[in-house]
């Protein structure tokens, strides 16, 4: 399997180039319910995390969500 090199939070970290944006997030150990994601400064709905690859040089950002009034 063929790997890429990307970045979290501005961390390197290089996965297996077919792996999903949800599975990467799974993978950081956080709840996919809890979180919102930013890759290459574009928000990426839910609904796509699962169909969308990473590619090699992607810049993701997890971001906390927090529910106020």
């Amino acid at each position: 399997m063929e790997s890429v090199n990307i970045f979290i939070n501005d961390e390197p970290l290089t996965i297996l180039s077919c792996q999903s944006l949800e599975a990467l997030v799974d993978g950081q150990g956080v709840k996919l319910t809890s979180v919102a994601l930013v890759c290459n400064s574009v928000l990426v709905p839910r609904t796509a995390w699962q169909e969308r690859c990473c590619k090699e040089g992607d810049k993701i950002e997890i971001f906390s969500v927090v529910a106020g009034g």
